[in-house]
């Protein structure tokens, strides 16, 4: 599966990017699949995000009971942790060619973001992720972790 990135407008131009006013990120649309319904949600993908990780609003709308959830913490560079709940959810992604669906263990958190993060655990495990820089594309190749459809 091959998708676009995504160019976010910047405030001020970009000096790293030739002054570019827009940064392009690998995001992406993936739906959660849980046991009463499914939520299409905007994830950037994050090779060096150690976990998946959707604000808990999701977990509610999907069907997620999250009252005895493994907990634990997440954190970004030079962010605060903040809390985890860990749920086994069903995924999908398509680039409206393909579609690939999975099963993996994601946390939710009540800190709002307005993008999910899709990192190595729950997601980027289950694929071979290559970046293509010139063509601002990422494509998402199954590897032999996968068991999905």
């Amino acid at each position: 599966m091959r998708f676009p990135y995504t160019p976010l407008r910047t405030k001020a131009p970009v000096v790293s990017l030739g002054g570019r006013q827009e940064r392009p990120r690998p995001i992406v649309t993936i739906t959660l699949i849980g046991p009463t319904g499914s939520r299409a949600i905007e994830g950037g993908l994050d090779s060096h995000a150690d976990d998946t990780v959707f604000p808990e609003q999701y977990a509610v709308q999907i069907g997620i009971d999250l009252t005895n959830a493994p907990r634990g913490t997440a954190a970004g560079i030079g962010q605060v942790p903040v809390p985890v709940k860990y749920a086994l959810v069903t995924l999908r992604l398509t680039d409206g060619v393909e579609q690939r669906e999975w099963t993996g263990w994601v946390g939710f958190t009540p800190v709002l973001s307005r993008y999910a993060l899709l990192g190595f655990a729950g997601c980027l495990q289950f694929f071979t992720a290559t970046f293509f820089g010139d063509l601002e594309e990422v494509e998402l190749t199954v590897n032999s972790l996968y068991r999905g459809t």
